[in-house]
Parts: structure tokens; sequence; C-alpha cells
């Protein structure tokens, strides 16, 4: 989400010199006090790290007064200096105008009267779970002199003032001290007083009205409260009261206060209300990047997470070599005194070179594309949906290495017949497990894939009484159960967990899997990002790559079920 945001900074210590102000404009690490959005009506606290704002060029951050950035008369200085402090914040110094409102704002400032700096940011935050707003990317705007700070922590640490041009303390808002003062009549004060008290339920009102914004880059803008209160109860944090100023503006004819009560009720007693029948008009369509949504989730990836061992840390080749078990004589046997035994063989098998294979991908972004949802978001859509494709191709090479050996491997169970129902199909596979007992190492096989026909034939199977074979709750009298919502299967403790990645369903016989870990190794690289590749006017590519490599080490630890669902 990207936003025009102001915050405000705390206390300062006064020093005479040149015309300048400085301090902390934006602390980092802190979070600001609670700021209303008007275009949701929430509020909302923010926080800032230094490593999401960027500086603009000093000249470019004009300072202003209260956050009037519309007023020739508010813009009161231009800055100097622009640091990062790491750990504190944004440090600024301000060079003062020779101006009578510049001479008022280091007047205010020298007695603490104004006491903070407020920061002008735009860009993007991150919504946290807290309910504060974290930077993401934002640029420094421009800032202003306030009285009420929303960051405590943070302080105008400097005051260097010097005296008006004529010696004297000069109000805001006069163009000139010698001008003649601005008068402001009994029946004026009467008239608007009048309609300040006629407008007291609009007023209320004021904070539900939506602010229209153009069309592209979301925006908001966050500031202290108005100048002026009307609860009753306590003063406006602007030190300034709405009465107080009017009669000084009709009795004391004081030219800043009549400037303030006017700036007030030009702005806040003129809302234009709207109806349903022109919403359009104030809120147009907006994107919302924060909304997308990518693919579906990244599916298990059950044979890749049994069998694989590591990354790769380069991209070449490797010979991979094992133990000759058929050649391979070393043993022990009885004793017979005073003879040496017979020496044995070890044998190393020829094994492999594993070559690791690259996989990659390019998609191409369009400017408009980029424009519309934020290139930020865009490109985390593509990222997101080449992570998950790099998954689902690691679990689809996981599994060619299993097919592509399938005929070195020998069955787990007798030959079945095409079509058996799941009753014959589970006294096949229980009678294999069964045999794996009496071999040697037979306890080694330790988990089991089904390919969808032998998964939904035992699955689905129910006698003539209507039972399950495999029922989701357990009773005693059955050989297993199924996992909730069928996530497995459990064959007389053994786990047959759903192969996604070896097949579709077919009119012929498909493998089915029973394995030890440790006969099939694959490896693989991290996913590679290439940003902006070939970046033209209209758009630009985004690359990935990785590499993959994998080898069936041991075809004595594999036993497959072959199984035909068509009689």
């Amino acid at each position: 989400m990207t936003n025009l945001v102001t915050f405000e900074a705390a206390t300062f210590a006064a020093e005479p010199g040149s015309r300048t102000l400085t301090g902390v404009l934006l602390p980092f690490g802190v979070v600001s006090g609670p700021a209303r959005d008007p275009l949701s009506g929430k509020v909302a606290r923010f926080t800032f790290t230094e490593d999401t704002v960027t500086l603009p060029d000093p000249s470019d951050v004009v300072l202003n007064y209260g956050h009037d950035t519309q007023s020739l008369k508010a813009q009161v200085g231009i800055a100097t200096a622009l640091s990062i402090e790491p750990g504190v914040g944004v440090l600024a110094t301000f060079r003062i105008a020779r101006t009578p409102e510049g001479d008022r704002v280091l007047a205010l400032s020298e007695d603490k009267i104004l006491k903070s700096f407020s920061a002008e940011v735009a860009g993007e935050f991150t919504p946290g779970k807290d309910g504060v707003m974290h930077s993401k990317a934002t640029t420094l705007t421009g800032g202003a002199v306030v009285k009420t700070p929303a960051f405590k922590d943070a302080a105008i640490t400097n005051v260097a003032a010097s005296a008006a041009p004529n010696g004297k303390d000069v109000a805001m808002g006069d163009e000139n001290p010698n001008d003649a003062t601005a008068t402001f009549s009994k029946a004026e004060a009467d008239a608007l007083m009048a309609k300040v008290e006629s407008m007291a339920t609009e007023l209320a009102e004021l904070k539900d009205v939506k602010i229209p914004v153009g069309p592209g880059v979301q925006q908001f803008q966050v500031k202290e409260e108005p100048i002026y209160r009307f609860a009753g109860t306590e003063g406006a944090p602007s030190g300034f009261d709405f009465a107080t100023d009017l009669l000084a503006a009709a009795k004391d004819k004081d030219g800043a206060a009549l400037k303030r009560v006017q700036d007030f009720t030009a702005e806040r007693l003129q809302p234009q209300f709207v109806t349903t029948g022109n919403v359009d008009e104030v809120n147009p369509a907006q994107y919302r990047p924060d909304m997308f949504l990518g693919q579906a989730p990244v599916p298990k990836s059950p044979l890749y997470d049994t069998f694989h061992k590591g990354s790769l840390s380069n991209v070449t080749p490797f010979f991979w070599s094992k133990l000759d078990r058929v050649g391979t004589t070393a043993g022990v046997a009885d004793h017979v005194e005073g003879t040496d035994p017979t020496a044995g063989n070890l044998l190393t098998a020829v094994g492999a070179t594993v070559t690791p294979v690259p996989v990659s991908g390019k998609v191409h972004i369009t400017r408009e594309v980029a424009d519309q949802g934020g290139n930020p978001v865009v490109s985390g859509l593509v990222w997101s949906e080449f992570d998950r494709s790099m998954k689902i191709a690691l679990e689809t090479k996981t599994a060619a290495l299993l097919a592509a050996a399938a005929g070195s491997v020998a069955s787990l169970t007798a030959a079945i017949a095409a079509g058996a129902n799941g009753l014959t199909l589970a006294n096949a596979i229980e009678a294999g497990l069964i045999d794996l007992q009496f071999i040697p190492d037979g306890d080694r096989f330790v988990k089991a894939f089904g390919h969808v026909d032998l998964y939904k034939t035992l699955g689905t199977y129910k006698n003539a009484d209507g039972e399950s074979l495999f029922p989701i709750v357990n009773p005693q009298n059955r050989d297993g159960i199924s996992g909730d919502k069928y996530s497995f299967i459990d064959l007389a403790g053994y786990r047959i967990n759903p192969g996604t990645s070896l097949g579709a369903t077919s009119a012929n016989a498909s493998n089915s899997w029973v394995v030890d870990p440790n006969a099939v190794h694959v490896w693989n690289s991290g996913l590679q990002r290439l940003d902006k590749l070939q970046e033209k006017v209209e758009g630009w590519d985004m690359g990935v790559f990785a590499y993959f490599a994998g080898i069936v080490y041991d075809v004595t630890g594999l036993r497959k079920i072959s199984y035909d669902p068509t009689v």
C-alpha cells in the first residue's frame, strides 16, 4: 500500500546564531501516536527503519508551518542538510526564510512554543499483526514545524535564530509588519460565530468525509488534528482557541488571529457532501495490489522430501560409486583351528557419473501491468509462481527417476489380476510386506507411495455389508485405517502416501512403491532470480534458473506394486 504520511518529532533547545533549525526529523524504531487515515477512517500507527527511507536532495525539501503546503506564506524554510543516523533517525537542518512568517517561527521556536518537526513522506507500508504500519520503501518529501509531536522520542536539538528584520516579533500571517492592521467588525464577528454554531453538526461529520484521489498510486495524508477544538473539555494541541482568536481579531486587530480564523472557516465550514448517485466521481475504481492472489498453494512433495540429500554447491558433474553387493564376498564363518580363513573380495561397482541438469523459466512483464499493480507486487506474484513451479518440478523429476529404474526393480507382490478389487489388492500387498520380513534387510523399507489407481481402489472398497476395508475410524477387526480426509492409508503399519507425481489414472498398469529412503539420492541448488532482463520501454523480462541432480543409488532398496484397474 502506498501512502503519503506526515509524522512529528518532539522537544528542542534554543541557541542564538544563524537562522537555522536542526534536529531529528523522523525517528527510527519507534511507533508513532495514533493517526486517522482519511480514506478508510481507520486509526493506525506507523514506524520506520533506516533501510526503508530514501533521502532526496536537501534543496527539494521545503519546511512549512503546520503542514500548510498550499499557502506561500506558510513556506518558512528549506533543508540545507539531510542525513540518516543509524539507530536514531533522519537528521535535518533547515535554513529559515527572512520573511515575517520565518521570523515568527524562529521566535516561537526559541521560546519553545513550537516544539517539533514533522516529516512528510510518501511510499509503501506493510500492515503488521500488531496494527502498526511498517515502512517498506518510503521517500522524504517535505517537513513542517508544529507544536505537538507524534514521535515523542525524537527531538529538534538546535535552534539558531537571529532577530527579526526590525528587531520586533512579527505575527504569523503578516505580509509586512508596517502594513495597516486588519479590520474585523463586530457585525462580521457575530455573523461568523452564528455560522460556526449552525455548522457544529457538519464539523462532527467531517471525519467521515472521504477525500477523492486519482487512479493509480493510492495516497492519504495523516496530520495533526485541526487547529481548534469544540469539545469544551480541553484545548487543541495547537494551543489556539477559536473564541479567543475571534475576539482578538475583532477587538485587538490581531492579524495572525484573523488569518487563522479565516483559513479554518474556509477549509472546514464548506464541506461538499455527495450522494450515492455520484460517488463514482469522488471514489474512482482503484487497484488493490495488496489483495492480489497467486495460484493455489504449493502441493506436497512426498517423494522429493524422502530422497532429498542436500544442496548442490556447484554444477560440476561428479562420480557416485557404491559397493558391489553381488561380487563382494567379505564375511565371517566358523573358524577351523590352525587354518586361515579364505580371503574374500570387497568390490566397488563402477557406479555412475551424476550430471546436474538446469531448469529455468522466464516471464515478460508489460509496463502497463507493472503500473497498474505496482512493480514490487507484480514481481512478488511472479516470483511466488516460479517458486511454486520449481517445487513441483523437483517432485516430478524425483518420480521420473523411479519410473526410469522400474524395469530393474523387483516386484513386491505376485502378479495382480487386472481389475482386482480392494480386498484382493490388499491381500497381495500384505503378502509382499510379510515376505520382506524374511530377507536380512527387509526392515529397511519404511515408506510407501500409492499411484492414484491403487490408492482409490484400496480407499473406496466396501464389503457386502457396506463396511470400509480401511475406515477413517479404526475398528479392531481391520488390518489398517485411512487418515483424515484420506490423507494416507495405513496397511498393517505401512503408511501409504498419495503419490501425486506418479501419474494420472489410466487404463494400463501403473507402479506404486515401497522404498528405503537411502535407495535414491536427489540434490538441487536454490532458485536464482534475475530481474529486468532485456528491459525495454514497453516492459521487461524476469528470469530464474536452478540445477537438479539425482540417481537411483540402490535398486534393491525399491519394490514396485504394478496394478491395472481395468478388467
